[in-house]
């Protein structure tokens, strides 16, 4: 009996060894975690209406795939069909993101030139971005603010401190008295949405 203890524990003591000098000669691999990399956009189905510029009117749920496309189908039944950024004339969708657009029940994209743009204010002077998101990214504007003023100029900015000085520019011609202050993107939407509104 103390033999066989004796056995097992010179393997017991033979085994830790073994493994105390596999694991000092042991490196560890460097795991590398992307830092500036952003979550996929989960696009979602919105009910809408699409007008194309052939003239072609399509009403039932549409999903945007992140790049140029617009997956359209009539019903929840129905076959997808792909229609194409270039297609489109004016979307309208269900939904809409209110940290960013003045409209409450959807979200209206609009053709300018060769792009379509998300349609943040309506009025005489139009704030648009080029995010083509209803609701899936709350708060979040495009990398460029576009304004189209009443004369029908298209006004692009880039920096938040252009955008202001457009902004209080435009307010003190509008003659409408709004709180003076640093503003950021969201807030100067809702501000021209509110002056379009008067």
């Amino acid at each position: 009996m103390k033999k066989a203890v004796l056995v097992l524990f010179s393997v017991f003591i033979g085994t830790t060894v073994s493994l105390a000098q596999q694991h000092r000669g042991y490196t560890p691999m460097p795991v590398y975690i992307p830092v500036n990399q952003t979550p996929a956009v989960n696009y979602q189905y919105h009910d809408g209406t699409a007008f194309l510029r052939d003239g072609t009117r399509l009403t039932g749920r549409f999903q945007y795939n992140g790049r140029s496309v617009f997956t359209y189908r009539a019903s929840s039944q129905a076959p997808r069909k792909r229609i194409g950024l270039s297609m489109i004339r004016q979307l309208t969708l269900a939904g809409a993101d209110t940290l960013v657009n003045s409209r409450t029940d959807s979200t209206l994209f609009v053709r300018l030139g060769n792009r379509l743009y998300r349609q943040l204010t309506g009025g005489l002077t139009m704030v648009l971005d080029r995010r083509l998101v209803v609701d899936e990214e709350r708060g979040k504007l495009g990398g460029k603010i576009y304004v189209l003023d009443e004369a029908g100029d298209l006004h692009t900015f880039h920096s938040l401190q252009k955008l202001n000085k457009w902004f209080y520019a435009f307010r003190e011609q509008s003659g409408k008295k709004l709180p003076d202050s640093y503003l950021n993107e969201s807030e100067i939407v809702k501000a021209v949405a509110r002056i379009n509104e008067e």
